[in-house]
């Protein structure tokens, strides 16, 4: 890979320039917080003892916690993506000498399918 000039702000390869779609990485990422929210409910009940040697309910406190969407999905997902980016950006080798290994195939072939890698036409 090798940058035009100083004033060129994309990297060709094989004479095409590729660039990060940041909003569709976001999408990507994020997509589950889209989508509805889970809610998470804590309830902490205190039992006393009654004269007659039974225990009854003294407190009953009930918590509900509501999140936008999934943050566990979206952290699968996110270090999926974050995977198939290092995979490429892992790759020293100079333009002459590259080889398609099957992990970088998988990884630009997903990448430019999802819109996360384009092909900009400037």
């Amino acid at each position: 890979m090798k940058l035009f000039n100083k004033n060129e702000k994309y990297i060709s390869f094989k004479g095409k320039k590729y660039a990060l779609n940041l909003q569709k990485l976001t999408e990507i990422c994020l997509s589950s917080s889209k989508s509805g929210g889970t809610s998470e409910m804590e309830i902490s009940q205190a039992y006393e003892a009654q004269e007659n040697g039974e225990f009854a309910l003294a407190s009953k406190v009930e918590h509900e916690t509501k999140t936008q969407g999934n943050p566990q999905n979206d952290m699968i997902i996110y270090d999926f993506v974050k995977l198939l980016i290092l995979s490429l950006l892992d790759n020293a080798a100079p333009e002459g000498d590259f080889e398609w290994t099957f992990s970088l195939a998988l990884a630009a072939n997903t990448l430019i399918s999802w819109g996360v890698l384009e092909e900009v036409n400037e």
